[in-house]
């Protein structure tokens, strides 16, 4: 008998112990936390920076016939900020940003004989929408939408300006670009873009006062930026697992 309430206790030990254990368990799961994900969801601001390359033309023309035709490169920097807004469901991120670049993009070439044509983009404005695929802190993403450009040109005669004049382009831009976040508010992207500005007409005067000469001037250019933005919003919160 006395052997039989010796295993009888010992086998109550091991079952209350292997009971404690599976509570001890149950009750760190419960305890346990993890973080949530990051979102790519939210109001952000940034600025940027980088180059830019293009090819513009011009032509003199009375709208029945041309006089002459430019064409030459322009090359330059940018620089500015932007503004956007992004939405994350699953794995695709849609988004709308606005920018603004500061521009020395520019060009010249020989005219005709003695005079040069110069040219040159003061600032480049852009709307596009994004949609993207994220995964982790990264995403990759696409864009397209307006852009708009204030060009001028300047001709002169032994560096002395004979006409000049500009007008504000509207065109459009089409691109793409990497974007990684180093927390849930600060990201760092590269972004190429190709943006056509379309034609313009920058100057008229008229020849021997019977001939309307018209500058119609097009500008079409590569860009690749570097960027960082801030999004606006909490930290990921750490919950408990259920």
């Amino acid at each position: 008998m006395k052997q039989i309430r010796l295993a009888l206790f010992g086998l109550a030990l091991g079952v209350g112990g292997v009971l404690a254990t599976t509570s001890a368990m149950a009750d760190g799961m419960y305890r346990g936390t993890y973080e949530r994900p990051l979102s790519w969801t939210g109001l952000y601001v940034g600025g940027h920076a980088g180059l830019a390359t293009g090819n513009t033309q011009g032509d003199l023309h009375d709208g029945g016939g041309t006089f002459l035709t430019t064409d030459f490169d322009m090359s330059g920097a940018l620089y500015g900020g932007q503004i956007g807004f992004n939405w994350q469901s699953g794995s695709t991120v849609f988004g709308i940003e606005g920018s603004l670049s500061g521009s020395s993009l520019q060009g010249n070439t020989t005219c005709a004989l003695l005079f040069e044509c110069k040219r040159d983009l003061d600032w480049l404005a852009t709307v596009t929408g994004k949609v993207g695929y994220a995964w982790g802190h990264s995403l990759l993403y696409g864009l397209a939408g307006v852009a708009w450009g204030d060009v001028n040109t300047d001709v002169t005669f032994l560096g002395t300006s004979v006409i000049s004049g500009g007008d504000t382009h509207v065109g459009w831009v089409v691109g793409f670009g990497f974007e990684h976040a180093i927390s849930n508010a600060l990201s760092f992207r590269v972004e190429y873009a190709h943006i056509d500005l379309g034609h313009a007409d920058h100057f008229s005067f008229d020849v021997f006062e019977r001939i309307n000469v018209t500058d119609t001037v097009d500008l079409k250019m590569d860009t690749i930026r570097l960027g960082v933005n801030y999004k606006f919003g909490r930290e990921p919160q750490r919950v408990p697992l259920k």
